[in-house]
């Protein structure tokens, strides 16, 4: 997965300076729309839907910001500008009425067997492991679902058998205590911050890893972990979006 965001990175930013080569050196002709903001969202947007498998949002909130400046570069007399709030809240309201339920989401990305419950779950190195585990229904604790907006949410988990999930954050904030959840394995928690933040508290043994795209936004990792043995059988996956916001990770 790394590798795979890594190699993304690197084409995108190539891609760029190969346009950006070809136009200092007059090689061809770029119109003046091509090289100003609102075609780097739109540029943004695509990298992002790219990345994620065009799942959520958030690149498609990219795609309209951009699009609407641009067309108003073409047609000044239009003032599209007025509607980027509008569109951006509609197209919020479409993410969490569209976005696939996140339980199906998570049993497929743990392995589930929809007759034989929870029998292969992912490695850390990319291998699968079977495991008996107990047929049946899963259990809701062992999963987060977190939607904040305009708000904000605060949730204790307490899980031994804890399997990741959501958490969505729109001008508002999460803060998830996970110093008391246990897991074996990888674990993947999907995040999505668009003018909002998530605090996470996990054990400083955790390995976490970060495959979060950044735009206007990051992801900090203030753990206290010099001198602690990294465990890595359990490995924690962040995957998603934070845009305009921030991620805060942090041990305690």
């Amino acid at each position: 997965m790394k590798s795979r965001s890594r190699a993304l990175v690197g084409v995108f930013i190539f891609v760029i300076g190969i346009l950006l080569l070809l136009k200092t050196a007059n090689i061809i002709f770029f119109p003046g729309w091509f090289f100003t903001w609102p075609m780097f969202f739109i540029a943004i947007g695509i990298f992002s839907g790219i990345k994620h498998g065009f799942r959520g949002g958030a690149w498609l909130i990219f795609l309209l910001i951009g699009g609407l400046f641009l067309a108003d570069q073409f047609d000044p007399t239009m003032h599209l500008n007025r509607y980027i709030w509008p569109v951006v809240l509609i197209a919020v309201g479409l993410m969490f009425i569209l976005r696939p339920k996140r339980h199906a989401h998570w049993r497929k990305w743990r392995g589930y067997n929809y007759q034989t419950g929870w029998e292969q779950q992912p490695g850390s190195a990319g291998s699968t492991t079977t495991t008996s585990a107990p047929t049946g229904d899963y259990d809701r604790r062992d999963f987060i679902d977190i939607t904040a907006v305009f708000g904000g949410v605060k949730k204790n988990v307490l899980s031994k058998g804890f399997k990741g999930g959501d958490i969505t954050s729109f001008m508002g904030g999460s803060e998830i205590d996970l110093s008391q959840a246990d897991f074996t394995g990888t674990i993947k928690i999907d995040v999505t911050n668009i003018f909002g933040g998530t605090k996470l508290i996990v054990p400083p043994t955790w390995d976490v890893q970060n495959d979060i795209t950044a735009i206007f936004g990051g992801v900090d990792d203030k753990r206290q972990i010099t001198g602690v043995a990294m465990d890595h059988n359990k490995v924690l996956v962040l995957d998603g979006t934070c845009m305009f916001g921030g991620i805060d990770i942090r041990s305690f």
